[in-house]
Parts: C-alpha cells; structure tokens; sequence
C-alpha cells in the first residue's frame, strides 16, 4: 500500500510539473491568435532577427572551435607521424637482432631437436647454447630485460638482462602451459612476423616494460622450431614523444596497444595517463580532442590529447563579438519590423478572408486583389483552386487511359485472324506431308496463341489459362528435347473462376530461361492453384538454378508487366513474392481477388479464350 501511494504522488508531482509548460505554451498560442497581423508581423521579424543572430554567433563559434581543432589535429599528426618513424628507428636495431637469430645453427640445432616429453627445462648443455645465443642481444642492447627460448614441446629458457625474476619464471611455468597463453597463439596467427604486447607476456617476472614475441621458422625449411619471446624496457619509448606545439597545459602524448586498451608508454610527468586512455578507447570526444597515427611495426596507436576548453578561447573571443554587434542589429531591426508590417497588413487581411472561404468548403472563388506581392500570391492562390480539383480529374483519367494503351500494346499489335489462318494452313501442309511433329507444334502455337490474345479480352477462366501453361511447355517440350517436365495441380472449385489473361505464362517462362535452361540435366515447373476464402493463390516453382537477387527479376519487362497490370486491375493489395535460394530453384506466389464486378468493370463481358 505505501508503495503504491508514493507512485501516485509521484505521478501527481510530475502531472503538476508537466501542465506548467502546457499551461504557458496554450497561453502563448492563444495570445497570439489574437493578435492583429500587423502585430504578427512585427514579432516575427523581430523573432527572426534575434534567431539569425544567435544562429551566427553559434554558427560563427562553431566554425572557428573546427579550425582551430583542424590546424591543431594537422599539426599533431605530422608530429606524431615523426614520432611513429622515431619508434621504427628504436626498434629497428631489436628487431634485426632477433632475425639473425634465425640463421643460428646452434639455435636451430637445440629447437628441431626437441622431442615431447615429461621435463619443462632444456639439457644444461642446451641452455649453455641458448645463453650464448641470447647474450649477443642482452649485451648490446641494454633495454632488453630478459630473452627467453621455448620450443614447441613445453621446454623453455630464460636470460635475465637484470639480474632477477629467473626463479619466479621457472616456478610459475611448472605449473602453466605457454602454448596455450593467448601471446603464445597470437605469434602462432602471424606466422613468423614479429608481434607486438604493450605489456610484459612472459609469466612470473616483474616487468615495466612490453615484449616481442617472434614464432621462430627453419630458414631452408620453413618449419616452426619454436618461441622467442623479449621483455624490452619501456623507457626505450621515451625518444618518440617529440614536442608539438607548445603552449597548452594539456599538451599530452602517450603510447597505446588497442587491442588489449594497454598503456605501453606516457611522456614523462604525464599523471592521468589512464584516464586518457579511458576516454581515447571510450570513443570520449567532450573533453579531450584527440589526435592518433598508427604504427604499422607494433600495431600501436601513438595518441596526443589536448582538453577543448584550452582551444576554445579564440572562438568564444569572436562569439561574443558577434553578440555585442547583433545587439544593435536587433535595435535597428526593431524600426524596420515596425514599418515593413504596416505595408504587407492590408493586402494580407484580404487574403485571410479568402483563406477563410477555402477552409468552409468553397472552391470557386471571384475575390479580386491588387499588384502588391502579396495581391499577386492572392491572384495565384484563387486560380491554383479554381483549377486544382479539374487538373486533379484530368491528370487521373489520362494515367489510366496510358495505363490501359500500355497493357493492350502487345495484343494489338497481332492481327489474330490473319495468324489463326497462317497457323492453320502451317498444320495442314504439315499433315499432308505426313510431318506429325511440326503439325504437332502448329497445332500447340495456334492453340496458346488464341488463349494468349483472348479476341482483346482482359478475362478468362483458371482453366484457360492452365491450358495456356500446358501448350506452351508443349511447344518448350520439343524444341528442348523433353528436358522439362509440368506438374499442375490446380483446385477443381477454381477451374471457372476469372483472372486476368497471361499472368501465370510469365513466370512459367521465366522459369525455362533463368531457372532450368542454364541448368545440367533435367528440370520440372509445379503450378499449382487453390482457393483461400475470397482470394485465389497460384504458385510457380522450379527446381533451377535459383536466383541470388530476387530483386533483379522487375528488370525484366513481363514480370514488371505482370506486376503492373495486378495492381492497375486488383488495387496494391495484391500482386506476387518471390522466394528463391541458389542451386535449389525458384518459387513465384500469386495472390488475386474473387471480384468478378471489378474483373467485367466498363460493361467488359467474359467470352472464352479460342472461341469463334
């Protein structure tokens, strides 16, 4: 119960809250639609000045804090790309080193010879060899800490550059597998290239610095004999943070490895260098700004950070001067509102009446206006609505009528008579020559032919239109050497019921040519027809090659016809969707209405297809 009360007061608290600001925006609206259009005008243009300076001190800000921001970042960048080639040359020296080792025979000797078994360390004669090979790098480079040897069975060395940390390394590894550390499969990944930890990866030694490992390849043949793995100081970075502009407090540069948000390295004095890469990795640009280059040898990001508070103070310097000059802008505009008002107020009364007639439902209009401007907006606004609803009819009769010259192009274009004869005469000279495949395939043309032009109907039954599908695939049956067969399963409480002709053959014959013929082999169409309440639904399927983008089959111009005529004829409620998936074939579903008074609209009345 008490918690219930405290939601209902907090409710109530905030509904007060809340109608304040309605409240005073309901009593602004009303003032102001009581207001005279003089006064209007007045206030808008005194509003509109006042925006347009704030907008341009805002506008005028904004623009110089970006070139300040744009000349600092391109400054820093070129800084940070010199310390990025600062960085190469460092490590240039380290990194030559530990490809010599490759070339080692000693080296390669104790590597290749290694063989899985239950002990951890090399021989004593082994780890001799391995500490000659490792002291050429340690004595010459002093900011290596320590180098350590392991092979691809579980056997390691360490050489300490300092002088400790050896004991902790062997006990920590009795009891951990390197193999499957993520440094150990990250130098695995690359194959022989040197990768790059803002970190020390080898376990049990105290470190400050980052390691290099290296996945060691035979040099004659290329397989992996093992790990080389150094712990370099990370004061060998401290040469690349070279100066930029100066002049800033927070003028900081640091060293970062993304990958593992790892800090490999801040310029010296820098305190809040974690925080930096917080707010760097974070994607956090409301404090700082930020300016990186990315080293290609490490994979690090070389970072420089200023706050924007320090890069601002010019650009609020020309903000406020722009304020101080629009505030006797606003002054001198005050007057000119004043009289600009009175000169529109009179021709804009007469055109609120006539909005005002508009609005009650008029649509003639024989108000008269005069030559000002906005007379002359009146004059274009009566005759924009005493012609708009007759455009309105005449641009939507002609649509249809070029809609309708669109869909009976391609039966007007056959003089049916002339072909019905032509074919007839093709069959006849073909039976007397006793050539029944050719009488065969007259026969079939002249048949889909009849059912196809319809005698100029835009009707004909399921039924015709199914034997349209089968004289066609006749006809595709002989020229293609019976490759492909028809499935037709169509309800029989459908079989009179209309449609609109040469809509399924479409489909059927897109299948042929882009399913089943760049198919190997055989191919079938499944055609099928039923009827779902008052709608009918037809599918066509093959099983060809299939489609990749459905979306490329409104290229073609029958199945955009087909698309065309359904929604010109049935409303966009209906029309077709295509399912298909690559090397399992393709499936068209049709959907149309059980309207028979839309389908005989204009007095149209049904006759059937191949009549006399």
């Amino acid at each position: 119960m008490e918690k219930s009360k405290s939601g209902g007061e907090r409710d109530a608290l905030y509904g007060r809250a809340l109608s304040g600001p309605v409240r005073l925006l309901s009593n602004m609206k009303r003032w102001w639609a009581y207001q005279r259009i003089q006064q209007q005008i007045f206030f808008s243009l005194l509003l509109v000045s006042l925006l347009g300076i704030a907008l341009l001190g805002n506008v005028s800000y904004r623009i110089s804090s970006r070139a300040v921001e744009k000349n600092y970042r391109l400054s820093h960048e070129s800084t940070l790309k010199n310390s990025s080639k600062v960085l190469d040359t460092q490590l240039s020296p380290i990194i030559e080193m530990i490809r010599s080792f490759l070339n080692d025979e000693d080296l390669q000797r104790v590597l290749q010879s290694q063989k899985a078994d239950d002990k951890r360390a090399f021989t004593g004669e082994e780890q001799r060899i391995l500490k000659s090979v490792g002291e050429r790098l340690t004595k010459q480079e002093n900011s290596v800490n320590y180098v350590a040897f392991m092979d691809l069975y579980g056997h390691y060395y360490l050489l300490s550059n300092v002088n400790m940390g050896t004991y902790d390394f062997y006990r920590y590894y009795e009891q951990h597998d390197f193999l499957e550390e993520i440094w150990s499969r990250e130098a695995r990944a690359a194959n022989g290239r040197e990768v790059f930890f803002g970190r020390s990866v080898i376990g049990g030694i105290p470190s400050q610095g980052f390691s290099i490992v290296k996945y060691l390849n035979a040099p004659d043949t290329l397989k992996p004999m093992g790990y080389l793995v150094l712990d370099v100081n990370s004061r060998i970075l401290d040469k690349t943070f070279m100066t930029g502009n100066e002049g800033y407090a927070t003028n900081e540069y640091l060293i970062a490895d993304l990958r593992y948000s790892n800090l490999v390295r801040a310029r010296r004095g820098l305190e809040n260098a974690s925080e930096l890469l917080d707010a760097f990795c974070g994607g956090e640009q409301q404090r700082y700004l930020f300016t990186s280059v990315h080293n290609a040898v490490t994979g690090w990001e070389l970072v420089n950070a200023i706050e924007r508070n320090e890069l601002s103070a010019e650009s609020k310097l020309i903000r406020n001067t722009v304020f101080w000059c629009g505030g006797f802008l606003v002054i001198v505009s005050f007057g000119l509102a004043m009289a600009i008002s009175r000169t529109i107020t009179r021709p804009l009364n007469q055109l609120e009446q006539v909005i005002e007639k508009v609005k009650e439902g008029e649509r003639h209009i024989t108000e008269e206006f005069d030559e000002s401007e906005a007379g002359r907006i009146g004059q274009k606004f009566k005759e924009m609505v005493n012609t708009n609803l007759e455009l309105r009819e005449y641009l939507l009769t002609a649509q249809l009528n070029e809609r309708e010259a669109e869909l009976l192009l391609l039966q007007s274009q056959i003089n049916p008579h002339f072909l019905y004869n032509t074919l007839d005469s093709l069959y006849c000279m073909a039976i007397i020559h006793g050539d029944d495949q050719i009488a065969e395939m007259t026969l079939a043309l002249s048949d889909h032919f009849k059912l196809s032009l319809n005698k100029g109907k835009r009707f004909c039954t399921v039924a015709d239109t199914v034997t349209q599908i089968e004289d066609y695939m006749k006809l595709q049956s002989m020229r293609f050497g019976g490759r492909f067969k028809l499935s037709v399963e169509v309800a029989e409480d459908i079989a009179e019921e209309e449609m609109l002709t040469f809509l399924l053959q479409p489909f059927v014959e897109n299948a042929i040519y882009h399913g089943l013929e760049p198919k190997l082999g055989g191919g079938t169409i499944k055609v099928r027809g039923w009827r779902e309440g008052e709608e009918l639904f037809f599918t066509v399927e093959d099983d060809g090659i299939g489609i990749d983008d459905t979306g490329r089959l409104d290229s073609g111009f029958g199945i955009q016809n087909v698309r065309e005529r359904i929604k010109l004829h049935y409303g966009e409620a209906y029309g077709f969707a295509v399912e298909s998936e690559k090397g399992k074939g393709t499936k068209i579903t049709v959907v149309l209405p059980l309207n028979k008074k839309e389908q005989r609209r204009n007095g149209e009345e049904y006759v059937p297809a191949g009549s006399d």
